[in-house]
């Protein structure tokens, strides 16, 4: 059985959640929510009502959201681990030096579908250090074992507790001031990004319009809005009075959702993508009429997803289980943060504070290296006390073995320096083949163009480059291009066919035959102006050996 504990650090509520999992059952064991009084730290909160908690909470999943985070969409070629980790340390040292400030960072693959490349893409989370450590410091004595995007959250819960329905799924948490949005299908996470939105400012534009506080105001849009009169429907005076002064702040959402499939297109590099439906979460998903607003502008279902329908609560007190009912969907992401530390199959990206890597790096590297010290210490004392007379052997043994290791250490040095010379050399030598080929065949070639061109053709220049070898029917490979561009006029035989034959002279001669050779015309006044392209390198023969044998079997 594994146990996980979230914290949702909200505007409005902070939100904290513990279950266990077990055998693929998920037992909801705590769940508590407050809510923020005007001008309240969210962190500070938390600390003076869950750090009381027994047992104290420790080990806490902790989300992140809206401007705080950055989630960064990287195309990264299929190689190694270990050079994937080089390439993106090399990532975040760039993103450091333009910042100016130590950033903690996660990353991992998104299982979206190569479509337009052959390159995966990486998800890459940032949060400044400096703000992390506040936030740890301010929790305190909660106890933080890392932090998620809530948006990453939001899809961790819908791979544990949701439909998987087989269609592109938009999950948005809407929250007092963000929006936490994950685009799926099926189980496949395609895109994930939190925003700020326009409705922090929901109260203090109802107060400052109705003339009241913005405490007051508050309460009267939970009591009175309703956002149906955005498509026309006659409401009450008092939800009229309460909704129209808003409705600017919600008529933004609807962009913001349909752009989201443009934003992952671009940066999955997909072809074809279109929203099925929608899911709403948060607290400010039960805005009476936004769910047949959305709908009407999307044009597609929109609804309410609760995840905490799916969850076992037995085990929760009657107070918590009455807090949870009363949240609704808006325990998404807490549950979802929770189900990111209790489940390790679940999509990983957690973003550690400097405190937290260094506890973590000395539990996985030097807790290790620790005890096999204070084994080796406990084995030479006890080997001392047994073996006294054979000390000085063992010491010099010791030293012996220190003299090997160190000249070892010297070689791998040396060795791995000469791998990557020879590496560089191995690359500059591929160049410089690639180079005496380029030359050798246009040598060649030109001289087959002064025997073989007809009188009424001739030629206005030739160009070498090096192409994508997918447009040759070689994928991977880049084919060095010769081209030669001409002009002709007609004679005792048209200039037209007089190329044409031209053409398919030169191509017999070449290794991959007709398959290597591009000709095409275009009439230029009484002229006509040809061009013709090939490729000047084959697997097995070369440009050079292939045109003297053949040309001297034509001769």
């Amino acid at each position: 059985m594994s146990r996980g504990l979230g914290l949702d650090l909200g505007r409005a509520n902070v939100r904290f959640a513990a279950l266990d999992s077990k055998k693929g059952v998920t037992t909801l064991t705590r769940y508590r929510s407050v809510e923020l009084d005007s001008g309240e730290s969210p962190q500070e909160v938390a600390s003076e009502v869950f750090g009381p908690l027994k047992p104290r909470p420790s080990g806490v999943r902790v989300g992140a959201t809206g401007a705080d985070i950055m989630l960064r969409y990287l195309p990264v070629p299929e190689v190694e681990d270990w050079r994937l980790e080089r390439l993106m340390d090399f990532e975040v040292r760039e993103l450091e030096s333009r910042s100016g400030s130590g950033l903690a960072t996660s990353y991992n693959l998104l299982p979206v579908p190569r479509e337009l490349d052959d390159e995966d893409t990486m998800l890459l989370g940032v949060i400044r250090e400096d703000l992390l450590d506040g936030w740890v410091q301010d929790l305190s004595p909660v106890q933080v074992g890392g932090f998620t995007p809530n948006a990453v959250a939001l899809y961790n819960a819908y791979l544990a507790l949701g439909d998987h329905e087989s269609s592109v799924t938009l999950l948005a948490n809407v929250g007092a001031g963000t929006l936490d949005l994950a685009l799926v299908r099926g189980t496949e996470l395609y895109f994930a990004r939190s925003v700020s939105t326009s409705l922090e400012k929901r109260d203090e534009t109802l107060a400052r319009s109705l003339g009241i506080d913005a405490k007051r105001a508050q309460g009267l849009i939970h009591q009175h809005l309703d956002l149906s009169i955005a498509e026309g429907q006659r409401v009450s005076t008092d939800a009229d009075r309460v909704t129209r002064p808003l409705l600017s702040l919600y008529a933004s959402m609807p962009p913001l959702l349909s752009g989201i499939i443009t934003l992952c297109k671009a940066q999955a590099r997909l072809r074809e993508l279109s929203l099925d439906r929608v899911l709403l979460t948060g607290g400010g998903a039960k805005a009476k009429g936004l769910v047949q607003m959305l709908t009407a502008r999307l044009r597609v279902p929109v609804s309410i997803w609760n995840p905490a329908d799916m969850i076992d609560p037995s085990k929760l007190p009657e107070d918590e289980f009455e807090q949870l009912e009363q949240d609704g969907p808006a325990s998404a992401i807490a549950l979802g943060l929770a189900l990111s530390a209790a489940d390790g199959s679940l999509y990983a990206l957690e973003i550690l504070s400097s405190s937290a890597r260094k506890a973590r790096d000395f539990r996985e590297r030097g807790v290790f290296a620790v005890v096999a010290g204070a084994l080796a210490a406990a084995y030479l004392v006890l080997n001392y006390f047994q073996t006294s007379s054979a000390a000085d052997d063992a010491r010099l043994e010791a030293q012996r073995l220190g003299g090997l290791v160190r000249t070892s250490q010297a070689s791998h040095g040396q060795a791995t320096a000469m791998v990557e010379e020879i590496e560089q050399q191995a690359v500059l030598l591929q160049d410089l083949e690639m180079r005496y080929a380029l030359q050798a065949a246009s040598i060649e070639t030109l001289a087959f163009l002064e025997q073989g061109l007809p009188s009424n053709l001739w030629v206005h220049g030739v160009s070498t480059e090096l192409r994508d070898g997918k447009d040759w029917g070689m994928e991977g490979k880049s084919v060095p291009i010769l081209r030669v561009v001409g002009r002709g006029e007609d004679a005792s035989v048209s200039a037209r066919k007089a190329f044409n034959d031209f053409a398919e002279s030169i191509s017999s001669q070449l290794p991959s035959g007709e398959e290597a050779a591009r000709p095409s015309t275009r009439q230029v006044g009484q002229q006509i102006e040809w061009i013709l392209e090939m490729h000047l390198l084959d697997t097995s023969h070369s440009l050079v050996e292939g045109g003297e044998s053949e040309g001297e079997e034509g001769n």
